[in-house]
């Protein structure tokens, strides 16, 4: 279709699109592509020693630790997530209508509130050591915040319904009908949710897990607030060139390396679709 075609909705949200989300990614893209100069300001010298940097082991370190960190942290969201919006495309009247309730209070409510209110929770002087000290089944306050554990409490705690509600929207559009074909022919329920359910969500299942590992990458402030120095994610670095080493063409690089993963997840996602479809 033709652009002169569209109608003029569609028109204004291609510019929107290109002006507020396109433009500055190609002025980021371009930045990582020039050097720092000695006195500072920039070269203007195509280079790609910025890209080449990134894999330098004090910073391949970091990425390998965010891969891993958020791959744990993603597979988490699945297992408790799972069940959880299971449970709310089963459920019926007031309990899934109280369920969907709780699902959507996390993002009635300010990020960072929620991440001090894991602080507060969490801390030495917080309410699960006071509980557990309290019942003597501790002798020393848990040591949670600040370490890699933090990290990743913060990362599920706060991610969790980005991967719930995919899941739960493919759960409700799936068929009733075929649950009740697979139990008349003498399928069991660990049968029919095994090679039923889940072949038929698994689109709701990718879209879900790819909401929730690829912000976990760039994440910046969990790990900041809840890890401390020790615990320094991708994104921490990327902000401290931009923001404290005044590196832009650096910084630009490591958010080109990020929009990487973000485009490779893209395509997997897309060429898995094709092929299903084909």
């Amino acid at each position: 279709m033709k652009l002169n075609k569209l109608p003029s909705s569609a028109l204004s949200f291609i510019g929107w699109l290109s002006f507020f989300t396109l433009l500055p990614f190609l002025l980021i893209l371009g930045m990582s592509f020039l050097q720092k100069g000695e006195y500072g300001g920039y070269q203007f010298i195509v280079t790609f020693e910025n890209y080449l940097r990134c894999f330098d082991w004090i910073y391949a370190r970091v990425l390998l630790k965010t891969l891993w960190l958020a791959f744990i942290a993603t597979s988490t969201c699945l297992m408790v997530g799972f069940p959880v919006a299971y449970y709310l495309a089963r459920a019926q009247g007031p309990m899934k209508q109280l369920g969907l309730v709780l699902l959507f209070i996390p993002f009635w409510t300010n990020f960072i509130l929620r991440i001090y209110g894991i602080i507060s929770l969490a801390g030495n002087h917080g309410l699960l050591n006071q509980i557990l000290l309290g019942f003597g089944l501790i002798h020393t306050p848990l040591e949670i915040l600040y370490t890699r554990t933090g990290v990743y409490l913060g990362l599920v705690y706060n991610y969790l319904p980005f991967l719930v509600v995919p899941i739960y929207s493919a759960l409700e559009k799936l068929d009733p009908s075929f649950r009740e074909a697979a139990q008349d022919l003498g399928a069991n329920r660990v049968n029919t949710f095994w090679r039923v359910v889940v072949p038929n969500i698994k689109e709701g299942v990718l879209v879900g897990s790819l909401f929730v590992f690829v912000p976990m990458m760039g994440e910046y402030v969990i790990p900041d607030l809840l890890g401390g120095a020790k615990e320094m994610f991708l994104g921490n670095i990327m902000v401290s060139q931009f923001f404290v080493m005044q590196d832009w063409p650096f910084g630009s690089s490591i958010a080109g390396l990020l929009s990487v993963f973000l485009f490779l997840a893209l395509y997997l996602q897309t060429r898995w679709q094709a092929e299903k479809t084909a």
